[in-house]
């Protein structure tokens, strides 16, 4: 293999493209010959410090422009002849919204009834006699009243928590920001999913801090990995785990589990950071993992997945001690909360509507993965009919970025397995389907269809579980 990188450093604009760029700089220097291999999606990524998403548009661009093609296989390898100029467009894998492509990559859902919802409870605001504290800035913590709905609401899984726990912060994002920057000191290191939610690898390497994944199985993170790590770096305080539908796996913890793992993060004097984003789509789950640890866990969730994404509500809950640690973070990145997004969300949930808007929710990912398990029926994935996302295995021979580019194609995007792993290892070829990044199920089933036609235009064998 050609022992090539390139040098990105000190370009404006988005990284993909400048080493898509380079790529074609690299072939008029002489630097790269036609049939040279470039370096894997994985490795060249740990090089740059990028995502593995970053290079898989870098390499979709260069094989658009004619520089590159890719083999599944084998690799993606300099063409022959006269390349394509550098046009810079358009991008083979585009961004959400963007014409001709259906982004089911994005892990999000939105019901129409949602729409209506916030209609309605706009109509009411403008009745209502605080709108100025509403447009005013709020103290750190955010409103009483906000927090004492938030309180409500959490509670609702099994966790007793009171108002004076709680945060407010700008979605899920913030409250794992602020958890990272409060308990990630002094080594810079914490423990993470094998897996783990590409925002939190995002602002780990923001803040230069170290990410270990741990070893999970069809439940989660394995408790026996949690130790083994805890004791190969006992500097370490912190552990981020998502206890309810994974991401991107979907598993979720039993009870046992997640009393084996509050068990470990005490022996270990490991701070639980819980991410519960999914909890309240969940029917039936365990109660959280901060039932197990109280005293040490920070729990962190949002209103994004189970009522709308976009009004960037979310929650942190902690006990004294660590909740001060997490308001200075928290304040020092917003200043202050949105009080207006909190408010409708206090009256949702005061008045029935989020609990109905998650009831429907469940009903709707029910029948989207009724129609995943028609569709590709011999396919061994955890099916849990609440979640909104599916973990797919991919037979041998196929990279995941390979049939991510392959499905993109016929003209939808799915999450390749690359942008979840930490470390450099190798993982299972897999793909992640979000079941309700569209609104239109027609729209789902023909990217299921497109999924079914990819897996058939290749010799299948035995398929793996993630």
């Amino acid at each position: 293999m050609t022992i090539w990188h390139p040098d990105i450093s000190g370009t404006d604009g988005p990284k993909y493209k400048a080493i898509a760029s380079a790529i074609g700089n690299a072939i008029a220097q002489g630097a790269l010959s036609a049939g040279d291999r470039l370096p894997p999606h994985r490795r060249l990524a740990w090089d740059l410090g990028v995502t593995v998403g970053t290079v898989s548009r870098a390499y979709a661009l260069a094989e658009q422009r004619q520089l590159v093609e890719g083999t599944v296989g084998r690799g993606t390898f300099v063409c022959g002849g006269k390349p394509a100029p550098d046009s810079g467009g358009p991008l083979l894998i585009m961004h959400a919204g963007e014409t001709g492509i259906a982004d089911l990559s994005v892990n999000t859902t939105l019901l129409d009834s949602t729409t209506a919802a916030f209609a309605a409870t706009l109509g009411e605001l403008q009745f209502a006699p605080d709108l100025t504290t509403l447009l005013s800035y709020t103290r750190a913590a955010g409103l009483p009243e906000h927090r004492a709905a938030a309180a409500r609401w959490i509670s609702r899984t099994g966790l007793a928590v009171d108002a004076e726990m709680i945060v407010l912060t700008t979605g899920a994002q913030l409250g794992l920001s602020a958890a990272v920057d409060a308990l990630a000191q002094p080594t810079r290191h914490i423990f993470v999913e094998q897996l783990c939610y590409p925002v939190l690898k995002s602002i780990a390497a923001n803040r230069g801090v170290r990410l270990t994944g741990v070893a999970l199985d069809a439940e989660g993170m394995l408790p026996e990995a949690l130790d083994a790590a805890a004791r190969a770096a006992p500097d370490v305080r912190a552990v981020f785990v998502v206890p309810t539908m994974q991401n991107p796996t979907a598993a979720t913890m039993s009870a046992a589990r997640r009393q084996a793992i509050a068990e470990v993060a005490r022996a270990r004097d490991l701070v639980i950071v819980e991410d519960d984003v999914y909890g309240y789509v969940g029917a039936n789950r365990p109660a959280p993992l901060a039932t197990w640890a109280p005293e040490r866990t920070v729990y962190v969730t949002s209103a994004s997945k189970c009522t709308a994404p976009g009004l960037r509500v979310g929650w942190l809950a902690a006990p004294p001690g660590l909740r001060e640690r997490l308001l200075e973070p928290a304040y020092a990145a917003t200043l202050t909360q949105p009080a207006l997004n909190h408010e409708i969300l206090r009256r949702w949930i005061e008045n029935g509507t989020a609990e109905r808007l998650v009831v429907e929710l469940r009903a709707e990912l029910a029948i989207r993965h009724r129609m995943a398990a028609e569709i590709l029926p011999e396919l061994r994935y955890i099916d849990d009919p609440n979640s909104p996302h599916i973990l797919l295995p991919l037979p041998a021979g196929w990279r995941s970025d390979d049939f991510v580019a392959s499905v993109l194609l016929q003209g939808y995007r799915l999450a390749s397995v690359e942008a979840f792993a930490v470390g450099p290892d190798p993982v299972t070829p897999a793909v992640r389907l979000s079941l309700g990044a569209t609104a239109d199920r027609a729209v789902l089933a023909a990217c299921l269809a497109a999924i079914r036609a990819t897996l058939d235009s290749r010799p299948t064998s035995d398929r793996m579980v993630i």
